[in-house]
This record gives structure tokens, sequence and C-alpha cells, in this order.
């Protein structure tokens, strides 16, 4: 009886709807492949976010890096969930990056090192008085506030204590001074009449890189130029 009816609904489908099984089995097939991949994909994250949970590679509020060529620039961690970790960056945009790119990705954490190191190269001509522009372009640096190892006493134990961090002692047998991370100007290279010199810096205000270049840049154009010396400037 049963299978009458079926048979007659069956015909009526085919008759009136032009409806083939053979077809609905095959798309059955390929829903069926589809929630297998999503479903995958989901697991994935999960467990990618159970493993985030445990190893704790990021945390809330910490500045990292994801990705290689291209990456996703500096971010803040604003939140982990089972499937996604929420980044911020500088621009305020919200990225929602899956769990699973975080494990499998290369992840810089800013945060956990506690600095960042910036590189400012000016380019003089190869006429210029090196020795002097070597001087005007350290003694900006040195006078920054925010450049290592230039802090106020209370920023300057903090900064001291973030290699005592757990964290920093495992990957350093050491124990850094701040006195080594004085800047630093290097010739980088020579061409066309133009010699390129590199200041490297470290900072802690982590997402103030570009305002710390963009006034290091401005106060060391401005004295130059009262010398009256030709500088090109790009930040590296």
């Amino acid at each position: 009886q049963y299978g009458v009816i079926i048979a007659g609904v069956y015909g009526g489908a085919r008759y009136l709807l032009a409806f083939d099984l053979r077809t609905f089995a095959a798309s059955l097939g390929i829903l069926g492949i589809v929630i297998a991949v999503s479903s995958t994909q989901i697991t994935q994250n999960v467990l990618a976010g159970i493993l985030i949970t445990i190893n704790r590679p990021v945390h809330l509020e910490e500045w990292i890096i994801v990705g290689e060529r291209p990456t996703t620039g500096l971010c803040k961690v604003r939140d982990i969930s089972f499937t996604t970790t929420i980044l911020q960056g500088l621009d305020g945009g919200l990225i929602l990056m899956p769990n699973s790119s975080i494990i499998s990705s290369k992840v810089v954490n800013y945060s956990r090192g506690g600095l960042l190191e910036i590189q400012v190269s000016l380019s003089v001509p190869v006429a210029a008085d090196l020795v002097r522009v070597r001087a005007i372009a350290l003694a900006v640096a040195l006078e920054d506030p925010w450049i290592l190892p230039n802090f106020n006493a209370a920023e300057r134990g903090g900064t001291q204590a973030l290699f005592d961090l757990p964290y920093i002692r495992r990957l350093r047998a050491d124990r850094p001074d701040l006195a080594h991370f004085k800047p630093t100007i290097l010739i980088s290279s020579v061409s066309d009449g133009w010699i390129k010199l590199t200041m490297r810096a470290w900072i802690s205000k982590i997402p103030r890189k570009d305002e710390v270049t963009s006034r290091y840049q401005k106060e060391v154009l401005r004295r130059l130029q009262a010398e009256e010396i030709s500088v090109r400037a790009e930040v590296s």
C-alpha cells in the first residue's frame, strides 16, 4: 500500500513538476559535500579556539601582527571566541580572523616583547657634513621622551620591569639593560650622490609608532634645513 502511494506521489511530481529523482539525489550529494566542508572548517576553528585558550599565544588587549605577506598590520586583540578572534587595526577597522588562521599563521606579539623597533632613513648629499648630520639625527632621538632610554623615572621602572617577566626571562638567559636600547645612526648606502643614513631606535608605546616616527622626521628636517643641509626622509 505504501509503495503504491509513494509511486503515485513520485509519478505525479514527475509529471506535474518535472521532478527527476536522479537530479534530486545528485543535489543531495552536493549539499552533503558542502555541509561536510563547512563542518570541517567550523570544527577546525573550534579546536583552534580551544588551543588558543590553553596555549594563550595571544591575550585580549595585546598588540599583534598576524600573517606574513600580506599581514593584518598592527592590531589589538579585542575578543576571542570559539571560532573567531576579533582584531582592531590602527585605522579602527575590525578584522574577524578565523581561529585556525591564528594557530597556523605567523603571529608577532609586540605586547609580550614590550618594545618595538622603529627605523627612519635620511638621505643627505655626499658633500654634506656627515659628522654634523649624524649628531643632529642622534640628538633628536635622544631628546624624544618616547624613545628609549629617555623615559621619566616611572616609565623607566615599568619598562625595565618588562625584562623580569617570566615569558621574557625564558627567552633570554641574560637580563637586558635599557642602556642597550639607545638610538643608533648607521650608514645604509651611498648612491647617486646621496648618503643614506638609518636611525634605529626602540619605543614602548607600540600604537604610537607612526606618531613617533612622524615627530622625529619633522624635527630632524627642521634642524637640518636650519643649517641649510639638503635632506630626504623616509620610514622603513
